[in-house]
């Protein structure tokens, strides 16, 4: 069985879905799940098959769930609400169902709406505020946000030590993970589109007009994250 591919209900049911939905539960969706991920996704889901709860929580909480893996995300709600490999905690599960449904995706919708039916006033009260210090961390526009950050500083003080520099002879970024290597123009077009695709992504949330990856500047990235931080300051699921 792929755990992957498995959703338990609150209570007793289960339902399984095709295939085809599985990469939208992964990663922010900006993500192409390289070896390294993937690897990780596997040994959570061996070490839970295996009953090894406790290791396999630390993978979904640390590892996965902060690159806006929603699945991950989901099963730390899970645990969490079932006192597998941590301590029983419903309120806190809903904040991890309510992160895990944000793409609108139907099983986690259900999943999180079959919960939160069941907590009264005070413990909604506090599902918010868990939901909203989780928004701020892990939702997607902000794992998205701090990608264009972690891009726009490879960019200027990555191989070439700035982002305007030329170097009059070839240059070559040697990429380990993937053990490949490529010409410094080719990397610099591959972290903008990544980057312009993120930007997409954030301003289109946002409506906001248009950034351009290739001349975005550090102040506008300060100004974005700023209007990224409000924007998830609010509960956008009820």
């Amino acid at each position: 069985m792929n755990l992957r591919l498995t959703f338990c209900f609150v209570v007793t049911a289960c339902l399984t879905l095709p295939a085809a939905f599985a990469q939208d539960y992964s990663s922010s969706g900006g993500y192409v799940k390289d070896a390294e991920i993937l690897s990780v996704q596997n040994k959570a889901e061996e070490l839970f098959e295996r009953e090894d709860y406790k290791r396999a929580h630390v993978i979904y909480r640390n590892e996965l769930a902060p690159i806006g893996d929603k699945y991950a995300q989901y099963m730390v709600g899970f645990m969490t609400l079932t006192g597998l490999g941590v301590r029983e905690d419903p309120v806190l599960a809903s904040a991890w169902y309510r992160l895990a449904a944000e793409r609108k995706t139907a099983p986690f919708i259900a999943v999180r709406d079959d919960l939160i039916r069941r907590l009264d006033t005070i413990d909604m009260e506090r599902s918010d505020e868990l939901y909203l210090r989780l928004r701020a961390e892990y939702c997607d526009i902000v794992v998205r946000m701090r990608e264009v950050r972690e891009d726009y500083e490879l960019l200027n003080d990555g191989p070439t030590g700035s982002r305007t520099s030329r170097s009059s002879s070839p240059v070559i970024v040697v990429k380990p993970r993937e053990g490949s290597s490529m010409s410094l123009d080719a990397y610099r077009s591959e972290v903008t589109r990544r980057m312009q695709k993120h930007l997409n992504f954030i301003v289109k949330t946002l409506e906001i007009e248009r950034v351009d990856a290739d001349n975005i500047t550090s102040g506008e990235i300060n100004a974005l994250e700023v209007q990224v931080m409000t924007y998830v300051a609010s509960i956008d699921d009820r």
